[in-house]
């Protein structure tokens, strides 16, 4: 799995925030949002074909204010582009943004980039070999799709304050190494620290089989960018380990950022020189 990157010699205030475990448990439900009878305008979907059963939906919601709900918004439409095919949700991105209309309250408006794809054929099963091999074929599509599931309802329940929700989703062995108490109490400092979220990205996710010196299994690296109110410079990637029940648990967690006021005294060329030794895409 990806590992940490070393900083070189750049003397500047970095945030790194590395959690690591091998263990078993059994995920719970994430929380999906819809900000009921908040929108006066309907939401809006643009529809753009990738390729061949590939389509790119992206939706602008005056309601919705999380990507599950957004994706829920899609589900119809979606029905209707691939049918009679299965539809399968694949990676998205979004933006949270003030409408520009907005009353008093400054409703915030989703804006929601969603791959699709109709009519899936299921990848190669893995091999029982023992050695570590990235492949990014050996997953099926509905591996995939938990992955992405699991990342989704974790981002969500973090962004939103919903820490046992998080906090479910994460391996036994964790639970033990980092009370709940604890592991809250930074969410909620960083969260305080960041301000609102304005964009998840999910860049890449790269799969690995048996990779040495861990728990034998399949495990999925999930390549990250964020941006929020007040941290711009985001990034980080989070491993999942598939359980018996063909569930996916949270194994490792990292997180780079810098705030913005540090952002602000690097030197011309400083920052992209952080953002290459994050791996920030």
């Amino acid at each position: 799995m990806p590992q940490p990157k070393a900083l070189g010699s750049l003397n500047m205030h970095i945030v790194k925030t590395v959690l690591v475990l091998m263990a078993t448990a059994v995920p719970q439900a994430g929380l999906a949002q819809v900000v009921g009878n908040r929108a006066a305008r309907p939401s809006e979907i643009d529809i753009r074909r990738n390729g061949d059963n590939t389509y790119q939906l992206i939706l602008k919601s005056y309601r919705s204010n999380t990507v599950s709900a957004g994706q829920d918004e899609l589900t119809v439409k979606v029905s209707e582009l691939c049918a009679p095919r299965r539809a399968s949700f694949g990676k998205y991105s979004f933006d949270m943004k003030e409408s520009v209309d907005g009353g008093e309250d400054k409703p915030t408006v989703l804006v929601l980039r969603q791959d699709i794809e109709c009519g899936v054929v299921p990848s190669a099963k893995p091999s029982n070999g023992a050695q570590s091999v990235p492949a990014p074929r050996m997953a099926t599509p509905e591996q995939v799709r938990r992955v992405e599931q699991q990342t989704r309802l974790y981002f969500e329940a973090k962004d939103q304050g919903h820490y046992t929700g998080a906090y479910d989703l994460m391996a036994g062995s964790l639970k033990q190494s980092i009370s709940f108490e604890t592991w809250t109490g930074r969410a909620e400092a960083f969260n305080a620290k960041a301000g609102a979220v304005k964009r998840r990205t999910v860049s890449k996710i790269t799969w690995y089989y048996n990779p040495p010196q861990v728990e034998p299994g399949l495990y999925a690296a999930v390549d990250f960018t964020s941006m929020f109110a007040e941290v711009d410079l985001h990034c980080g990637f989070l491993a999942w380990r598939e359980q018996p029940d063909g569930q996916f648990v949270l194994v490792r967690e990292e997180e780079n950022y810098m705030d913005r006021q540090t952002q602000q005294t690097l030197k011309p060329g400083d920052l992209e020189k952080v953002r290459q030794q994050f791996n920030c895409r």
